[in-house]
């Protein structure tokens, strides 16, 4: 019983706390893990050709909601979904 104590007590220890993860929170940039900016509209057509650039590093055999879900995310960053 002491060892699973001793690790409650560590995992207590090493977490940090609301009040740094909050200063985290505030001090992050907005859409910094975007990789198209929304102020920059690009046609549909580019937009089409490097979303489906990016969703064919998926198999679509293997992985046809992962790739699939891609495409309408990058998409979707591009302001491109309907």
């Amino acid at each position: 019983m002491k060892p699973f104590t001793f690790l409650i007590a560590a995992a207590i220890v090493v977490t940090p706390g609301a009040p740094v993860l909050a200063q985290k929170a505030q001090t992050a940039k907005p859409n910094a893990g975007t990789k198209a900016n929304a102020s920059v509209p690009i046609s549909r057509d580019e937009a089409m050709q490097k979303c489906n650039a990016e969703a064919a590093k998926w198999s679509y055999r293997d992985f046809q909601s992962t790739n699939l879900t891609a495409y309408r995310a990058c998409m979707s960053r591009y302001g491109q979904s309907e």
